[in-house]
């Protein structure tokens, strides 16, 4: 009895004090709930605009407050990165999403829900009542309401901005392409975030926050701008913008011209193509709309943020401005106005009220140049946009990985989903170094003394505009002139090709011919055209706009309008058809071109030893032109390689010219005169001998030991093997083989036997010289066909490929060495003849 009565007692000692600490608790918010709503704002710091912000200025606690009238209303979300680390995805400037966004209201909470834009309903439609069925919104979060006075809502901000409720600022997993660990930020730490700016105004709120994520044990330390991997912060901007109210007119996508734009599918209509597409392009108005030429009510305003160099000013403003030249065309006199930031500006070059032509020199480039902008989802309207620069791809500074990238340009993996990550200042990079060799100009550094360096620059300016007014890539447009006139400056003037927005090397001229244009610093008669068909004024009348946008479009089948963009370029091996949508090439006749870049190689590495070699300084600038003389030639490989069962393609519509047909396959001289020059110049046995002599003294700069683990000397054969690889890779693609076959039965004159045939005849070259490098391609090109007869590895070919390689097999394992043959070349052929016969005995 005595045990149960002290049990008791020392039970209800435990019970009490939690019993008053809940009532406690209960009567502090109770006692917080009966703040009024001035009682809980009237200490903060406010920022009224599109929604108020209310800051503690001494906890730094946030709160927001919307309008009753703002519930059920369309607001555009939009993220940004303002500073981050590239491993983990972020870097500045970077675009990473946009949203529509609705605030409704569920009793005592306020939910953020995101809509699903991608599908139209007619409201005629009896189907339109069914338009929510089968499709999601996103609930991103639910927020408790604090207090409601005078049509307005107190909302936690901290609750919603120091989450990832909104954004996913920590990278996706990505299951099934691991390859070893990865770059890791571990878990958000609500308690080390923060907020670290906002502005609101208003139609528009930003509230940036520093998102601090810990890692207690991470396995991989990242680059050197990482400085402690257990402890990252990624600063990301989020914007809410009320959607404009005007009169904007959306423009119908088209597939001839290429712009970004909305995609939303039509489900009430019984069309073959239900899409209701439409393109992004600037709210752009005629002050007098009668003129045929007429300064916009609102022109497009640029901003060089006052981190670009000094020198450099003139010469981006000079390639911004270059656009109005379109714009003309279009109707509009002085579209586009640039104006610089002063050095005591305040405001934030992130701000999305302003267009800003950003610099920034980081550890780890992400990208050449990126030139994302922002448009609204339902409308195509852009309402803002940003280009940010890379200082590193205008200098002569070095990228360790990419001196020797069996990817000449490093343009392999810079392509996303929305075509944003643009690769041209990588390209500019390349270009410039290889450019100043080839054409003498390695010592003169001042841009305003050397024309490829301007002109480079502005080339990269055009192209990243172009971006920002919703153009995409235009790899297409390289046809424009032939070998001999795209070095023709008089008959050029600036245009190299038919828009800004291709991929084009620099154009140096072979020896013997006078240089030409460096790079097009004019805009071209695609980009004309193209702006033209966005941005000239609609008419009131449907139909009578309709038949005026199909004039416009129905020139695309002219030559200097010719368009083919990222969805149809064959960068990678195997990958597409139209060699003329390549990057890299230039010219209507490119295997002629790629011949006269070849020369200009194997002329400029004569004397590359004399040029670059400085008393007193290391071999750097040696070791790096000569690297990036190597992916001019490698690059120009692959643009012939990819004439060979090759099918042009035509986006002309039904009626439009001369029957133009949707396929056409690559003419048999041209498929031959592209094999005949790989036998010569690529598989040669002494392929890029002329580079033997600079070999000894292509040693990059020793910076403590940051070479340790990987051995410092020039593998010659593993980079021309690598280039040969790369041809086999797309002539010997699964793809392209059968491609091959199939185009005979539309026009094709180079059957499959006879190709095959064509590149042993290639490899295996009678009459010359037995060199490493041969014997290297050789044993190289045997493994391959035994992978394309499915003795090794791959079973994807189709049964007419496995004949061919086959049988090519069977004619070299007939081959011999030449009579007097020394030991090592008798040796390679009998290692083929053995590894051909014991795959065929298994």
């Amino acid at each position: 009895m005595k045990k149960t009565l002290i049990a008791t007692a020392l039970a209800a000692l435990l019970v009490t004090p939690l019993v008053y600490a809940e009532e406690a608790k209960e009567n502090g918010e109770k006692k917080e709930e009966e703040k009024s709503y001035s009682d809980l704002i009237k200490d903060l710091d406010a920022h009224e605009g599109l929604f108020n912000l209310y800051q503690d200025p001494k906890t730094g606690k946030m709160q927001f407050s919307i309008a009753d009238e703002q519930l059920d209303k369309p607001f555009l979300y939009f993220a940004t990165t303002v500073d981050g680390v590239v491993e983990a995805g972020h870097f500045r400037g970077n675009y990473r999403e946009t949203k529509v966004v609705e605030f409704r209201r569920y009793f005592d909470r306020i939910d953020i829900v995101v809509l699903n834009n991608n599908f139209h309903f007619d409201e005629d439609s009896a189907l339109h009542r069914a338009r929510d069925a089968n499709i999601s919104e996103a609930t991103v979060a639910s927020l408790k309401i604090k207090k409601e006075a005078d049509g307005r809502i107190l909302l936690d901000a901290d609750e919603l901005f120091l989450s990832e409720a909104l954004h996913r600022v920590s990278p996706w997993a990505r299951p099934g392409g691991n390859q070893g660990p990865a770059f890791s930020l571990g878990n958000l730490n609500r308690n080390q975030s923060r907020v670290i700016n906002k502005r609101a105004y208003p139609n528009n709120m930003d509230v940036v926050v520093d998102y601090v994520f810990n890692n207690a044990n991470p396995t991989v330390r990242g680059s050197n701008a990482v400085t402690d991997p257990r402890s990252i912060s990624i600063k990301l901007q989020h914007s809410f913008i009320a959607l404009p109210e005007n009169d904007f007119q959306p423009r119908r996508a088209d597939a001839r011209v290429g712009y970004f734009g909305q995609q939303v599918t039509n489900m009430t209509t019984a069309d073959w193509t239900p899409f209701n597409d439409v393109i992004n392009r600037w709210n752009l108005v005629k002050k007098d709309p009668d003129a045929e030429l007429s300064e916009p009510v609102q022109p497009i305003v640029w901003w060089i943020e006052n981190t670009t160099p000094v020198e450099w000013r003139d010469t981006v403003a000079e390639g911004v401005l270059a656009w109005n030249k379109a714009f003309e065309a279009a109707g509009f006199k002085n579209a586009i106005e640039v104006r610089v930031q002063p050095d005591d500006a305040e405001w934030d070059a992130g701000d999305i009220n302003y267009n800003v032509i950003r610099w920034t020199s980081s550890p780890r480039p992400p990208f050449g140049g990126y030139g994302p902008s922002l448009a609204n989802p339902l409308t195509g309207e852009l309402i803002a946009a940003d280009i940010m620069m890379e200082y590193v791809y205008m200098s002569n500074r070095w990228m360790e990985h990419e001196i020797f990238a069996d990817d000449a340009y490093g343009l392999a993996h810079q392509h996303d989903e929305n075509g944003l990550y643009c690769s041209q200042g990588h390209l500019i990079h390349s270009n410039l170094i290889a450019g100043r060799a080839m054409a003498d100009l390695l010592g003169n550094e001042s841009i305003e003394d050397n024309e490829l360096l301007r002109q480079g620059m502005i080339h990269v300016i055009l192209h990243e505009v172009g971006h920002t007014l919703g153009l995409n890539h235009n790899m297409k447009a390289s046809i424009l002139w032939d070998e001999k006139e795209v070095h023709d400056a008089s008959l050029t003037q600036g245009v190299l090709t038919g828009s800004v927005m291709d991929y084009a090397p620099v154009n140096i001229a072979p020896p013997g011919m006078q240089q030409g244009d460096f790079y097009q610093y004019v805009v071209g008669p695609y980009d004309v055209w193209a702006i033209e068909y966005g941005y000239s004024p609609a008419l009131d009348d449907a139909d009578a706009e309709e038949a005026r946008l199909e004039a416009i479009l129905s020139r695309s089948h002219e030559h200097g309008l010719a368009f083919g963009n990222d969805a149809d370029d064959m960068r990678a091996p195997g990958r597409h058809i139209d060699p003329q949508v390549m990057i890299g090439d230039m010219s209507s006749n490119p295997v002629a071109y790629a011949l006269g870049r070849f020369q200009v190689v194997n002329h400029t590495l004569d004397n590359l030893l004399e040029r670059t070699r400085v008393d007193g300084r290391s071999h750097q600038r040696t070791a790096t032109t000569a690297g990036r003389l190597f992916g001019q030639y490698s690059s120009q490989a692959g643009v012939i390689s990819r004439q060979i069962g090759g099918v042009y393609v035509e986006r002309a519509v039904v009626g439009q010219g001369a029957d133009a047909k949707p396929f056409t396959p690559v003419p048999r001289e041209r498929q031959k005169a592209a094999m005949q020059a790989l036998k010569d110049h690529v598989f040669a046995p002494d392929v890029l001998h002329r580079m033997e002599p600079v070999l000894a003294y292509m040693q990059n700069e020793r910076r403590f030991f940051n070479h340790s683990g990987q051995n410092e000397d020039p593998k010659f054969h593993s980079m021309v093997l690598n280039m040969q690889r790369n041809v086999f890779n797309h002539v010997l693609h699964p793809w392209v083989l059968q491609r091959i076959t199939d185009s005979t039965r539309y026009g094709n004159e180079y059957p499959l036997h006879e190709m095959m045939g064509d590149l042993t005849d290639a490899v295996f070259q009678a009459n010359k010289p037995l060199t490493t490098t041969s014997k290297n391609l050789q044993i190289e090109y045997v493994q391959r066909l035994l992978n394309v007869a499915g003795f090794e590895g791959s079973g994807s070919y189709d049964n007419l490929s496995k004949v061919a390689a086959t049988a090519q097999l069977n004619r070299i394992r007939a081959m011999r060495a030449p009579r007097r043959s020394d030991f090592e070349a008798t040796s390679h052929y009998d290692y083929i003849k053995r590894i051909i016969d014991n795959a065929f005995n298994s």
